[in-house]
Parts: C-alpha cells; structure tokens; sequence
C-alpha cells in the first residue's frame, strides 16, 4: 500500500487516483501555505442543521426556465402577439450597450453571449419553403410571423380563434398552382421516441385537404414523414397525428401544407414527445434530480405578484396564455400547479408556494412607466388583485385545492377532476415577493394575519412565510420595522423570507427572530427564499480581467466556477447558523442567463458549475458544526475549512474552500473528538482556471472527484488542495 500524508490509498484505488494525486502530489519544491486545525468537541449551534438547507426556485415568465425545461417542442403554440421584453429584463440579462444610459440600445443577438443555447431559441413561423431569421435575435419588435418575401404566402395573425388566447393564424396560399405552407424550426428528434401533435384548425371559407410534413431542417427535398389532414370550415376541429418511432435523429421542420388559393385558420398547437415526465423532458428531470433540491419556490418572484394560480390548472387547452407582464414575454401556463407538484416529486423536494397577496396599488401597478391610463400597456390593470379579503380567500381556496382530501372540498374534487386524485401536499406558503414596492411594512403584517388566518383554516399543518425585507426611498425599511411586523403577524406565520448573506444580515435578523421565539414560545424559522450568492464576492479581479470594459457583467459572473465557489462559502456560513435557518433558495434552478443550477439545451440538461456544488451540498451529512481552536472562518474569507459531525455524531465532516490561486495544505488534529477513524470519503470539486464554465459542448469542465481511502493515523492527517477547489471529506 501507499500512503499520503497519513492516508493509505488501497491497490485497487490506485488507478482511479492517478490524476488526482497527480494534482494533490505536485512538485514540493513549490511553496505551500500551511494551516493546522485543531477540532474541538464543542458544537457552535445547539441543533442540527436543517435538511431543507439547500432549496432552490422556479420563476415563470422569466429567463426561458420553465419553457425550456418543458417538453412542448413548439415556440408561441398558439401565435399570439409577443410581449417584448422589458427594461428591468434586458438589465438582468446584460442586454443593455451601457447599462447607465439604456438610451443607447442593448444587444439584440443573444448567441453572442456565452449563456446562449437552443434551449433560448425564439424560433419564428414562416413561409416554406424558405429559410426562417436566427431565433436567437430578439428586438422590441419582434412578431415571429413572416410570410414569404413574394406575397405567395402570407400569414396574418387574426383576433379570435378556438378559444385558447386572443389571437390565431390566418395562412394564405396566393399561388395558382403550388403548394405552399408555414412551417418552424428547431424539432430536435431522438430515435426511438414517438411525437404527438394536436392543433386546432378550421378552414377559411371552404374545406381544405393538407398535410403535416417533417423535413431534416435546411432541406426541403424529401420529409421524413408526411401526414394528411382534412380541414373543414364549420369550426375549429382538432387534428391529430403522430409522428412515428425512426431511426432519424437530429433537428427537423414541422411544416403544414396547403394547396393553391387555400386558407386556414390555425390555433392551440402542441407537440411533445411520448416519453415525458408529466410534461417535463426526461432528461431535465434527471439533472434536476442530480441537483437534489430539498425545496423548491414556485412561481416567482416577482412573476408571483400578478399570477392567477386558476390559470395554471386544467386542461392545457383551456389555459390561456399571457404576457409575463413583469418581465416580458409570454407564459403558457402550461407549466402550472399540478405540474411543479409532480417535477417536485422526483426529486422528493419539498414545494414552497409563493401567493399573491392582494393590494389596491396593484391597479396600476408598472415598474417602467408612470402610472397613468396612457402608459400602462397590455395586462398592466389589474383590478381584481385590489381587494385583500378576496386575495385571502383565492389563496384559500388554493391551499383546499392542493392539500385537501377529494370529496371533502369542492377546490379539491376539482383538482380529483384534472386527474389528481391524491393531495399535492403543498406545505410551504411565502406571501409575496418585494411587497416593499405596494406596502408599507405595518399594513403588510396585518395582510399576512388576514391571510394565514384564511389559509390556516384549510389546512392548519402548512407554513406560512411573511416577507422581511426590502424598503423605499424615505420610508422605515421591513429590517427596521421587523419587530413591529413580528409583534403583529408572530403568531400567525412559520418563518420569515428574508435577502441575507449568511453571515452579517442573516445573523442580524436571526437574532432578531430567536429572541421573539424565546419570548413567545414559537418556533419561527429564519429563510432566504431567494438568493444569489454575489453579495460576499469581494474579489473580482478573476472575473475583471477577462472582460474587456473593465467591469464583468453578472451574467459572465454566475456561470463560472470563481462565483460557484461562492456558494461554497456561503453554504458554510448558512450551516454555522443552525436549524434556526429552515431553507435557502438559490436563485435559480434553471437557464436565465446563467443565473442556474442547469441549463437545458435542447441536446440534454446539464448541471451548471453552481449546480455542481448543489449537488455535492444537498446530500452532505454535516449537521452539528464544531468549533475549530483559534480559527474563526469568516464568509468574506476566500481561503475557509469547517468541521462538523452528522447527525448521530458517528461521522466527521471536514470542508476545505480554496478560492485563492494558491496550492494550501490543512493539517487537521482530531485528537480531541475520542474517536478513532478508519476511512475516509473524499469529493473534491475542481476547474482548470476560475473562469471555467459547464457548457453544451463540455458539461464537466467542472471536475468532479470521488473516492475512498484509508487512514494510518486515526487522530490526525494533512491534505493538499489545489488552487480554486473544494473538497468535502467524511471521516468514518
């Protein structure tokens, strides 16, 4: 056997280490910052840490998560007038030229960023054949319609239609003798999966044979496969057919073909693939099982302040689609309740509802624009979220319909009716997002009473979350005022959502919350149900010097390794505080703009760096953290180690955090803690440089290392660490 620094690696161990040891064994003529670590037995937080620790979130309407995470392979299934992005939008994804003078334009082209993938396509319906405008280009005044250049097809959205949104698809072939059709891109195909497509159509004027056909994309001499289809002009009828199980792999065209002078209307299209996960791809499924979330907040954020969760149950033809008015775009609502219900059950997460708290300043409520009846544009009314007794009682009425037994309610016979017969079991309930942007601090705690008194009276096991964050200019900001807040809403709600660091904010209020829990007799969790985990990075020269103005952008930040070790940190802090921190949502779960745990590619979902370390956190057995002789870590501390035991204090676990570029050695003394250790379990997270990201291409530029070895010294041994690593050791 051979041994390492008082590890002894196994026979059958040795070629798995080769390029591990290669690393940790490096050339000792370098020099090498040393530390020595004594662990004593004495735990710093009197509770485990929570196993819901490690959450994460879901945004509709907001940075292609949802859609791209969805199985429906059509982009605008229903052709309906696109809501362009918004200002606060383009300034979260970079967009803006100068983001201090938005006056002069921002970047239309989004592949010329490095967080582009298909899975952000904007694929467009157009004359075919013919060749469509890059899906990734998105402007102000993108419409996604484009008929042929020479008028012999021309396609017209119309208002109207089957029912499902305010608009259809009106094509006209103008030629006398050619068939002519509107198509779209970007199908990616598998072998051996059977696609299913329904739409609705109707003839426009008089009946009218077609055909469905699918073309390898960019060629249009011979399709794959070709559907006919009888088209009458009494109604819209639905059509159906099923694009068999092949040996083609690869991008394709749907098209749908009519003959010369023929006109239909089209509406409420969809096409998914027969192997989906309740309508989720299987393969975004698997990585977000890889993820491992304990929970996961649905649907926002600030989508959350103006949803209307009855638009997201039912059939999915009887959804209606909307501009996401907050951010922009369009939300189908086909991702809905039931749906994150059942994505959560995967991955057995726990489901964190975010509800709209009504408000009467939601009436004209805009970000972008002054109020006033001029300015306002699309869905930017919104009398019916004004009247907070009627707000209470919608959020009533969704606890009945996700957590109520069928046959006992009639919110929960309707859900029995969509084909879900069992409770969802919803038991996390945040009250809004940002309400400092409508309420004053006061007034929202006696919303919160109104509400959880509603709500509670459902289903009397749920948490309720009150927000605690946030101000405006010349008001007493929700930290100032929290326990005036507690005083009122403290014993109606479970815990707090709070913006913290880990460490300075989220300890202050901590605080704050275990004296009022002392006091009352509550248990009142403090939690971060939306957070990013820049606030600690003091250091960014690594980032800075890769980008040419001097200043990275946020979207360059949050997919490379520099910032996933951020999380690291963080995660570390979050664990000193104990259980009294329940859950900490990262923000997010997938795509926006790197901002993510996954992306999902049209090609296959992959673990982000970040979502790398989630997937190492989430199923760490650390849960009493250990005070270290004389070492205090501090989160800000780019070079960190922390200790702790596992639940029934038969393991000991070590971090290591190394987000310098030099190597380090951690010489730990265990001699304290009476045990005698035998192996250890080590899982380190590595990248070539600090600026190395997970791509579409390469979804493990993030390194990750596992194995087992054995110790010759039961008390005491050193380990080596690279620069810009973590490594997670389980002593047993």
């Amino acid at each position: 056997m051979e041994s390492f620094h008082g590890i002894i690696i196994k026979p059958f161990t040795r070629f798995f280490c080769c390029i591990f040891l290669a690393i940790a064994l490096s050339s000792t003529s370098t020099a090498q910052l040393v530390d020595t670590y004594q662990i004593t037995t004495k735990e710093i937080s009197r509770s485990p840490i929570s196993p819901l620790l490690y959450g994460n979130f879901i945004e509709l309407g907001y940075g292609v998560q949802a859609e791209a995470m969805w199985s429906e392979m059509f982009f605008n299934r229903s052709f309906e007038a696109f809501y362009p992005y918004r200002s606060i939008n383009k300034a979260w994804y970079d967009l803006y030229l100068d983001e201090k003078h938005p006056e002069k334009g921002y970047e239309k082209d989004w592949s010329k960023f490095d967080w582009y993938h298909s899975g952000y396509e904007h694929n467009e319906w157009y004359a075919a054949p013919g060749k469509a405008e890059s899906p990734s280009i998105i402007t102000d005044s993108s419409t996604f319609f484009h008929s042929a250049p020479d008028g012999s097809l021309s396609l017209t959205p119309m208002p109207g239609g089957s029912g499902h949104g305010t608009q259809c698809l009106q094509v006209t072939n103008n030629t006398d003798q050619q068939w002519r059709a509107v198509a779209q891109d970007g199908k990616l195909f598998h072998k051996g999966v059977r696609y299913l497509f329904s739409g609705m159509m109707k003839a426009n004027g008089q009946p009218v044979n077609a055909e469905i056909r699918i073309y390898p994309q960019g060629q249009w001499n011979k399709p794959l496969q070709v559907i006919p289809l009888h088209i009458t002009d009494d109604k819209f009828t639905l059509q159906s057919a099923s694009f068999n199980k092949s040996n083609y792999s690869g991008y394709t065209t749907f098209s749908l073909w009519i003959p010369p002078h023929a006109s239909i209307l089209l509406d409420n299209f969809s096409m998914k693939p027969d192997n989906a996960y309740y309508g989720w791809r299987p393969d975004v499924v698997k990585t977000f099982q890889e993820v491992n979330p304990k929970i996961v907040r649905f649907p926002g954020g600030c989508f959350a302040s103006f949803y209307n969760w009855r638009n997201g149950i039912g059939p999915y033809s009887e959804r209606k689609p909307q501009p996401s008015y907050f951010w922009g775009g369009l939300n189908y609502n086909d991702v809905g309740i039931a749906e994150f219900a059942m994505l959560c059950k995967a991955a057995g997460a726990e489901k964190q509802m975010c509800v709209n708290v009504y408000n009467p300043s939601k009436k004209l409520y805009d970000i972008d624009f002054p109020d006033g009846e001029d300015r306002i544009p699309f869905g930017a009314r919104f009398p019916e979220f004004m009247s907070l007794h009627e707000g209470a009682q919608s959020a009533a009425d969704l606890v009945a319909y996700c957590n109520a037994k069928a046959g006992t309610n009639k919110m929960a016979d309707l859900r029995s009716s969509h084909g879900y017969k069992e409770p969802l079991n919803v038991k996390y309930w945040e009250l809004d997002n940002e309400v400092h942007r409508w309420f004053e601090p006061l007034d929202y705690a006696d919303a919160v009473v109104v509400y959880s008194k509603a709500m509670k009276a459902i289903d009397p096991t749920i948490k309720i979350g009150m927000s605690s964050y946030g101000s405006r200019p010349g008001k007493k900001s929700f930290h100032e005022s929290f326990e005036d807040m507690l005083a009122i809403a403290g014993p109606y709600i479970d815990f707090i959502a709070d913006r913290g660091d880990g460490e300075e904010i989220s300890a202050s209020m901590l605080q704050k919350v275990r004296q009022y829990n002392a006091q009352h007799g509550t248990h009142i969790k403090y939690c971060d149900t939306e957070w990013l985990a820049y606030n600690t990075d003091v250091k960014r020269d690594a980032y800075n010097m890769a980008s040419s103005s001097g200043g990275a952008t946020k979207s360059f930040m949050f997919s490379k390794w520099f910032y996933a070790l951020n999380l690291c940190k963080n995660f570390m802090a979050f664990q000193r505080l104990g259980d009294d921190v329940g859950f900490v949502n990262f923000n997010n779960l997938a795509n926006t703009h790197s901002q993510s745990a996954m992306e999902t590619p049209k090609e296959g979902a992959f673990l982000t760096a970040c979502g790398k370390v989630l997937q190492l956190f989430s199923r760490t057995p650390a849960a009493y953290v250990l005070q270290l002789k004389n070492y205090a870590p501090k989160e800000s501390d780019d070079y960190q180690v922390q200790a702790a035991w596992n639940n029934d204090r038969t393991q000991l676990v070590l971090y290591i955090c190394n987000r310098t570029k030099e190597k380090r050695t951690a010489n730990f003394d265990c001699s304290q803690l009476n045990k005698s250790f035998k192996t250890v379990s080590l899982s380190m997270l590595s990248a070539d440089g600090p600026l190395v990201m997970n791509t579409s291409k390469n979804h493990d530029a993030i390194k990750r290392t596992d194995k087992i070895l054995q110790v010759n010294d039961p008390h005491s041994f050193s380990f080596k660490i690279p620069p810009y690593s973590f490594l997670q050791l389980v002593l047993k």
